[in-house]
């Protein structure tokens, strides 16, 4: 059971460093582009994916105290990585 947590939590750390590389992608790109739509379609795919990773998160058993603390670290990594872009 003991190695079932450590695969799922490895796992989960490795959602959350690809969720953080694809938002600093899309900060980049939405960096070099001014369109709005680029800016909706960017934002309405990126909520989408966060909600299906909380929907597989919740199936695999993460309590939502891990999840939360996932959530924040990302979106604080995220928002530092944006002021030290721009």
């Amino acid at each position: 059971m003991k190695e079932d947590n450590i695969r799922i939590y490895l796992n989960m750390i490795l959602g959350t460093i690809g969720t953080i590389l694809i938002s600093l992608g899309l900060i980049r790109y939405l960096g070099t582009e001014s369109d709005i739509k680029d800016y909706i379609g960017a934002f309405l795919g990126f909520t989408l994916m966060l909600g299906y990773i909380d929907y597989l998160e919740k199936k695999a058993g993460i309590s939502r105290k891990l999840t939360w603390i996932r959530a924040l670290v990302s979106i604080v990594f995220i928002f530092i990585s944006y002021f030290i872009y721009y």
